[in-house]
């Protein structure tokens, strides 16, 4: 048994956090469908009428019978027909979605890279985070653009020196090799980063560079 539970805690070790999350989100749309409903349309209780007032008519001799032959032939034509309409209702969708998000850990990156780049496996969570960080389409599968994504990301990433114990580290956003912003606050620097990508401009966060 002891066995057993160290093998489970060092595989728990091993296995790479994920940098991004899971969020639900929902959207609410128009959906279709039919419905029977009692009632004619508007030939149909005519025509009643018209055979009510014929009918009427004949049976009485009179005009006044011919009148209510027809609202009694109208209102028999109209509760006996039945009609099929569309109606619209709002249906609401959830499913769940995980958001990549930046691995600020540089060996860790490059160790998933590496092993990608091999023919390794990872989880789809995890090839999405990495994708996000080495600015390529994040959908989870490692195929030729993201094997000459991180080459490029491997190529060009600069070594960022170690962060002192007790220090806040500075957070550093490159573009084309110039660094355009920089803060202590990561969360404001990724979402930075993020926006650039959305407009098409890669660029890598760095840590503590001089």
């Amino acid at each position: 048994m002891k066995i057993v539970i160290s093998a489970a805690v060092l595989a728990l070790v091993a296995a790479p956090a994920l940098a991004g999350t899971w969020e639900t989100r929902c959207k609410t749309q128009s959906v279709p469908y039919q419905e029977t409903v009692r009632g004619g349309n508007t030939g149909d209780i005519l025509g009643g009428a018209i055979i009510g007032g014929v009918i009427g008519k004949a049976a009485t001799g009179k005009d006044g019978g011919a009148a209510v032959g027809a609202i009694i032939g109208g209102a028999v034509a109209n509760e006996n027909s039945t009609r099929t309409v569309t109606r619209y209702k709002d249906v609401e969708t959830c499913k769940q979605v995980y958001v990549p998000s930046q691995i600020y850990d540089g060996e860790a990156l490059r160790q998933s890279i590496l092993r990608l780049n091999s023919g390794g496996t990872e989880s789809k969570e995890r090839i999405m985070d990495v994708q996000y960080t080495i600015g390529v389409g994040h959908d989870g599968v490692w195929g030729p653009r993201s094997v000459m994504a991180a080459n490029a990301y491997l190529d060009n990433a600069p070594v960022a020196p170690a962060v002192d114990e007790g220090k806040t580290p500075l957070y550093s956003l490159m573009v084309n090799d110039v660094i355009v912003v920089s803060s202590t606050d990561v969360n404001s620097i990724d979402e930075i980063k993020e926006a650039l990508y959305r407009a098409g401009v890669d660029s890598i966060i760095l840590v503590n560079v001089q």
